[in-house]
């Protein structure tokens, strides 16, 4: 009786919890932009100049911008460049390779086929092509190579599915020893000389003298590709499966994250362009679907991972007929520019088609500036030691639409960034964030960015749970002063005190992962002890 008593205790403690409030900063911005009305033009001048501490290539129409603009105002590079870029410092160029495999008649170009070409050809492709990069710049004009930060390949010359492998065997110009393999043999010797071909650019480049301190990498290119509809498959296979692996990607070893091509690229870049055909969804999360290009790639690579964006709607489905000609929605642009950072990003390309058009209203780009100005001013959470909160994977606002929270935390204080998609312009939604013993409730308006910071209380004895809810895999992390012994045991009981998993002499000095995947969906409680604390957490498991 006396068990089942606590229990009852513990339970109503779970929904009788009190929020701690405490120190909030001001967070209305400084500085309210005018965004331009004309055509053909981009207000550089009216942001207060800043920096951030972030990889940020401005891919965007310059126009009559002969002062390289964009570096003043919260980018770090531009891969857009006018004539008077010449003497651009080197640590600001980023170049993108267009056309990397864009050589007429060859079978890469016209039918992403790894069989047939002529390399020789190619080479002096890619020879012209970096003598041509070199004549842009003062510095490097009639050399092999131009001096760059970044080099970003656009290849795009591979057949994403196994159907459309296969489809290569009835092209007669292909050689027979291919064509008569059985179809699982033609489709792993696809992938294997594919990804060969794809690492031969920078290979062939190095041989030339490629300058080591490139930083290189390849759009779209990334372990995960990019996903619209990622809930046909669990989250767990996207956290843990080497078959959704990207297969150029892939060690051909171990069928995990590797491969030369892989290994050539200094760091990870992801695209996340929105789709103008779920407009017309209501429900689709826009938010989520950028996040987690971020989140599923940073599960499998230690490379810093940088997000392609772009301010206009893209074309998913070919038979829509849409022209690319649309600026996304303002709420996204604002999202786009500051959330990806509270992902794990370590920067964002915002590209462009390189063609300015003077037609066209650009505001969109000072719109994205002044967000991240807004982010400027909390730059400093993101320098040093710091902790992402996380609070729920960006895969589970697929299956129920919820306001998406999202928090970095840095000695005592806690930035919040949050966002309501799915609100009416101008609603008000209420939004309770927590971390440890610290919780507060936030409002947010119509589909706008929060972004905000508070203090945090003594986290002494305090253990982070997450996610939570989850698939069965959640992972404990203690802050502040612990007491007593270093090994801990851990429990998990159903409501009625049974207990059901359980490990001993666990050491919670560095994050714990705990994988209960054979529990059934529902409510338990997770307990955690040593000889001093007793602490407990209500879990929520879902299937």
């Amino acid at each position: 009786m006396k068990k089942r008593h606590f229990l009852l205790f513990l339970i109503f403690s779970f929904l009788f919890q009190e929020d701690f409030l405490f120190g909030q900063t001001t967070c209305t911005s400084d500085f309210l932009p005018k965004y331009s009305t004309q055509k053909g033009t981009i207000n550089w001048k009216q942001f207060p100049d800043f920096t951030l501490p972030f990889t940020i290539v401005y891919g965007g129409p310059r126009l009559n911008d002969s002062l390289a603009s964009p570096l003043k105002h919260g980018f770090s590079h531009l891969s857009t460049f006018t004539p008077s870029d010449s003497v651009l410092p080197q640590k600001n160029r980023a170049i993108i390779w267009y056309g990397v495999a864009s050589l007429s008649g060859e079978p890469w170009y016209e039918k992403e086929s790894p069989w047939g070409n002529n390399l020789t050809r190619y080479e002096e492709h890619w020879r012209n092509n970096m003598a041509g990069f070199a004549s842009w710049f003062a510095d490097s004009r009639g050399q092999k190579f131009p001096k760059t930060d970044i080099l970003m390949l656009d290849i795009e010359r591979e057949r994403p599915s196994e159907a459309s492998i296969l489809r290569l065997k009835s092209d007669t110009t292909i050689s027979s020893k291919y064509r008569n393999l059985s179809d699982i043999d033609f489709v792993e010797r696809y992938k294997r000389d594919l990804s060969n071909l794809y690492a031969a650019p920078i290979k062939y480049l190095k041989k030339e003298g490629l300058p080591p301190d490139f930083n290189i990498a390849s759009y779209s290119d990334a372990p995960i590709k990019n996903s619209e509809y990622p809930i046909a498959t669990p989250w767990k296979d996207w956290q843990n499966s080497n078959k959704v692996i990207n297969y150029y990607m892939k060690d051909t070893l171990s069928g995990g994250v590797g491969g030369d091509f892989y290994q050539q690229n200094t760091f990870i870049t992801p695209s996340a362009y929105l789709c103008y055909e779920a407009r017309a969804l209501n429900t689709y999360p826009n938010v989520a679907y950028q996040l987690f290009q971020i989140e599923a790639n940073k599960g499998r690579t230690n490379k810093d991972l940088v997000l392609f964006e772009w301010l206009k709607y893209n074309r998913c489905l070919p038979q829509s007929g849409y022209d690319f000609s649309k600026f996304i929605d303002d709420y996204m642009i604002e999202a786009q520019a500051i959330f990806p950072f509270f992902a794990g990003a370590k920067g964002i390309w915002l590209w462009e088609d390189p063609t300015a058009i003077t037609s066209v209203n650009y505001a969109a780009y000072e719109r994205f500036t002044n967000a991240l100005y807004r982010l400027s001013k909390f730059k400093n959470y993101f320098e040093g030691t710091t902790e992402t909160i996380t609070p729920a994977p960006a895969y589970d606002y697929f299956i129920s639409q919820k306001p998406l929270w999202r928090a970095i935390v840095k000695g005592n204080r806690i930035l919040v960034a949050a966002i309501n998609e799915f609100a009416k312009d101008n609603e008000l939604t209420n939004l309770t964030v927590n971390y440890g013993k610290w919780s507060t409730t936030i409002q947010l308006k119509g589909k706008e960015t929060f972004l905000c910071d508070f203090d945090l209380p003594n986290q002494e004895n305090e253990f982070l749970v997450y996610p939570n809810p989850s698939y069965g895999q959640f992972r404990i992390k203690s802050f502040g002063k612990i007491e007593g012994d270093s090994n801990f045991s851990i429990r998990i009981t159903d409501l009625f005190g049974r207990i059901i998993w359980q490990e001993k002499r666990v050491n919670l000095s560095e994050e714990y992962f705990v994988h209960a995947d054979n529990l059934a969906s529902g409510n338990y409680i997770l307990l955690i002890s040593n000889n001093k604390i007793f602490v407990h957490k209500m879990i929520t498991i879902i299937r």
